[in-house]
């Protein structure tokens, strides 16, 4: 199975955990049934949990809700995903609140216009398509919920218009694509400055060569740049004390062994300069896969030029500004250009197969992956091994994510 984690944002857009989106790797479309689809899912659980780090939403089925599945992950921080017409079923009603009583927690796919829900379920989250309700039927259907004691949770979340539009609503917690910060967000200039320098020397060297002395001369000029290298190699595993200088450094381990340990820094300086976290860790989360599976490409791109173009797919939203003003402010070669606008070029495409894992667009992640010739299952084992990379590269737990 394909498996993607969509981050679940609540009003100060902090991620409070993930839903769990799968799709079979093959492309047999029809050759698993929803039960069999479900129950793979379930059974990745175990390990989507250690990779999370936080509490999942996961769908499953009246089937697998009523034979007893899932009685063996007691002890998981899950909450089971289940559609709220299978309520009307007496045997899945029974099974639920069998379940609840236990300890086990659900949330409900769709507002519950039939019978009135179990007491147990006071509580618990409702999902909603904040895209396929109108402004006004969303705000009723909210204000019914949450007088029920119930918490609203609004999908397809895409741009900032519906975002508006949902938390005005009343709705607490949303998930979508990744959007630019909220206009109240303060901008943080410093790291803003630096991620556009560090940009700009990575994509300096991205052909391959060995960086040269202008390269320590980047890192002395920005004091801010300097200052989160150092703390960033303090943290890692270079030594009892670590480096005194980032100039120490570059003298002890190399202008190359420092410059790799830039692409972590900038991506965590992205997540500083949009004001939240998750924001860096996907950036650096897609610099890694990027760099794995664009070694699959004709002609593969430098993996510094392919690292570049995962950090450079979320700078849009991190800094507010639109891709084609970025690709007039920073010098990059054609192929790096590609990747922020047209995405003509194959590793512009690898950066929409990439995207498409992200969300969950699996019919797209299938035709984006024929047009390269890179197998799905290569693409979603490449996302999870890059984001237990980037986690560690980080140097945080997830539960500092937020």
């Amino acid at each position: 199975m394909l498996a993607t984690l969509l981050p679940i944002r609540d009003r100060r857009d902090r991620v409070i955990g993930y839903s769990v989106s799968s799709c079979p790797a093959d492309d047999r479309r029809g050759a698993l049934d929803a039960d069999d689809e479900a129950r793979r899912t379930v059974d990745m659980v175990t390990s989507l949990s250690r990779l999370a780090g936080r509490s999942l939403v996961l769908p499953v089925t009246p089937t697998i809700v009523r034979d007893g599945a899932l009685t063996r992950f007691a002890s998981a921080d899950v909450v089971w995903l289940l559609s709220t017409d299978a309520l009307d079923n007496a045997l899945t009603r029974k099974a639920v609140d069998r379940l609840l009583g236990i300890g086990f927690h659900f949330a409900l796919d769709g507002f519950p216009d039939g019978a009135p829900l179990p007491p147990a379920l006071v509580g618990s989250t409702i999902a909603l398509d904040a895209q396929r309700i109108s402004p006004p039927v969303l705000e009723s259907r909210v204000r019914v919920l949450l007088d029920a004691g119930l918490r609203p949770l609004a999908r397809g979340v895409d741009d900032r218009a519906i975002r508006h539009r949902v938390l005005a609503s009343g709705i607490s917690l949303y998930m979508g694509r990744l959007l630019t910060r909220a206009a109240s967000a303060p901008v943080d200039r410093a790291a803003e400055a630096s991620v556009l320098r560090a940009v700009s020397m990575l994509a300096a060297f991205a052909d391959g060569r060995p960086p040269n002395a202008a390269f320590d001369t980047f890192v002395r000029d920005d004091p801010h740049l300097a200052a989160s290298m150092l703390r960033a190699m303090k943290s890692s595993t270079l030594g009892v004390r670590g480096p005194r200088s980032v100039e120490n450094a570059i003298t002890m381990l190399g202008r190359d062994a420092v410059m790799d340990r830039l692409v972590g820094v900038t991506a965590q300086l992205i997540g500083d300069a949009a004001h939240d976290p998750e924001v860096g860790f996907a950036a650096l989360r897609r610099a890694r896969v990027a760099e794995q599976v664009g070694a699959a490409l004709d002609a593969a791109p430098h993996p510094r030029a392919r690292t570049l173009a995962g950090l450079l797919s979320v700078l849009d939203v991190a800094l507010g500004i639109p891709p084609e003003v970025l690709r007039e402010r920073l010098e990059l070669p054609a192929t790096l250009q590609d990747t922020l606008t047209e995405r003509a070029h194959p590793l512009g495409q690898l950066i929409d197969v990439i995207e498409a894992m992200e969300y969950g667009w699996w019919d797209d992640l299938r035709a984006r992956c024929t047009r390269l010739g890179i197998a799905p299952m290569v693409v979603g084992q490449a996302w999870q091994q890059a984001w237990r990379a980037a986690r560690d590269e980080l140097g945080f737990t997830r539960t500092e994510l937020s």
